[in-house]
């Protein structure tokens, strides 16, 4: 198996002389990588992994999201989640209450009035 090898080189940058060194320059030649991934899947279970509109991750283990509906369930489950917290003041629909219970998932409700 052949080795990619990486020459890294770290300068610090030119400072009058008795100063302290504020800022280093780190500069890396990488291998060039390719960053496309084609996925293949054995189900079509895999293929209905659907996330939520605006759907990002915040933190580690923390997301945000526009409404879900029953076709991101699939995709939510993939995430582990124990918790959701939900700004709107209309009540949860009882279909996401219901896959919340089956899941394990804690709902916080904090109805939010928004003015557009």
């Amino acid at each position: 198996m052949k080795e990619d090898s990486y020459n890294t080189k770290l300068s610090l940058n030119q400072q009058p002389a008795g100063s302290q060194q504020m800022c280093r320059t780190i500069e890396e030649d990488a291998p060039a990588v390719d960053h496309h991934v084609v996925m293949s899947s054995s189900t079509s279970d895999d293929l209905n992994l659907i996330p939520p509109l605006n759907f990002a991750m915040v933190d580690n283990g923390i997301f945000r999201s526009g409404f879900p509906d029953s076709a991101n369930f699939s995709f939510l489950q993939t995430l582990k989640l124990t918790s959701i917290i939900y700004l709107c003041p209309e009540p949860y629909p009882e279909a996401n209450t219901e896959f919340l219970k089956s899941n394990g998932i804690k709902l916080f409700q904090f109805g939010i009035e928004s003015y557009k």
